[in-house]
């Protein structure tokens, strides 16, 4: 997830004041190995100084406005500052900002669909009940939020719930199993 951190600079006699903290935490997927980008104006040509809360490591950028973060080893959860940058003005002045912090939030979700079956493929469909609430069921004999058991595969079927949040997708499958109705022949007299 990218977050931009706005420097708001205001010269008092030399020293540049910052805003030193954020209203949202950043949002980023339990083990994803995608990179997290964080971003400030620039404001110079002096340095930044990025600090990152482990198990978070810094891919590249430190010293520049732009950063690459791995959140991949980081425990869900709550990372109060998370990241925090500073800015180092230039010679002759070297006046350092205030700090700039962000929350970072590592967002995992656990869904659990209840279990269902064994079915008859001669069954009537029943309902899918699964949380949190809101995601969406797929696999052979999902119809809706129902399982058709006349629709499904004989023998062993993936139910899949998955759950968009936060930019996030988290999934979670069960296996139902549906079995062949016998079928008898006419009743034979002799």
């Amino acid at each position: 997830m990218k977050r931009v951190l706005t420097f708001l600079f205001v010269a008092i006699t030399g020293v540049a004041a910052a805003q030193t903290s954020t209203a949202n935490p950043d949002t980023v997927c339990y083990q994803s190995t995608a990179a997290s980008i964080y971003t400030v104006p620039s404001v110079g040509n002096g340095t930044y100084t990025w600090t990152i809360t482990a198990p978070g490591i810094i891919t590249s950028g430190q010293g520049t406005n732009t950063i690459n973060v791995d959140w991949s080893a980081a425990p869900p959860g709550l990372i109060p500052t998370g990241v925090s940058v500073t800015y180092t003005g230039p010679a002759p002045s070297f006046c350092p900002s205030l700090p700039v912090d962000l929350d970072v939030l590592i967002l995992k979700i656990d869904p659990v669909i209840t279990a269902i079956g064994p079915f008859c493929d001669s069954d009537p469909c029943v309902p899918l009940n699964a949380t949190p609430a809101g995601g969406t069921f797929s696999g052979p004999g999902v119809v809706g939020n129902t399982f058709c058991p006349n629709q499904a595969n004989p023998g062993v079927n993936d139910v899949t719930y998955t759950v968009d949040a936060g930019g996030c997708t988290f999934s979670t499958t069960i296996q139902v199993t549906v079995n062949s109705t016998p079928v008898l022949g006419p009743i034979q007299h002799n």
